[in-house]
């Protein structure tokens, strides 16, 4: 979603319905609530570290130093972290990957 439509949104502060947050990308999906549940199923078995550092990427401002230093560091923990190899040795080997959060 785009600033602009970011910023009317938040000025206009209405209501919109998941059609319409769907439309203009706000969302990428719309479905029940045991659609959510199986997706964040999904998520749970991803490597912690990596999920932990893309969050903080998402919800950190470009251009800060200090949280865009803080976004290097949980990058380089996950890229170099424990979960990380497994996650290569997994994938070579045809398997899933046994996630431990190291």
């Amino acid at each position: 979603m785009s600033w602009p439509v970011a910023r009317a949104m938040l000025l206009a502060a209405k209501t919109y319905t998941a059609k319409e947050l769907f439309a203009i990308g706000a969302v990428h999906r719309i479905g029940q609530l045991g659609d959510a549940v199986e997706w964040a199923n999904e998520i749970s078995q991803l490597a912690p570290l990596t999920i932990a550092g893309h969050k903080m990427a998402l919800e950190s401002s470009a251009g800060e130093p200090e949280l865009d230093a803080l976004v290097a560091q949980a990058r380089d923990r996950a890229v170099s972290s424990d979960d990380a190899r497994e996650g290569r040795e997994a994938f070579l080997e045809k398997r899933p990957p046994r996630f431990t959060g190291n």
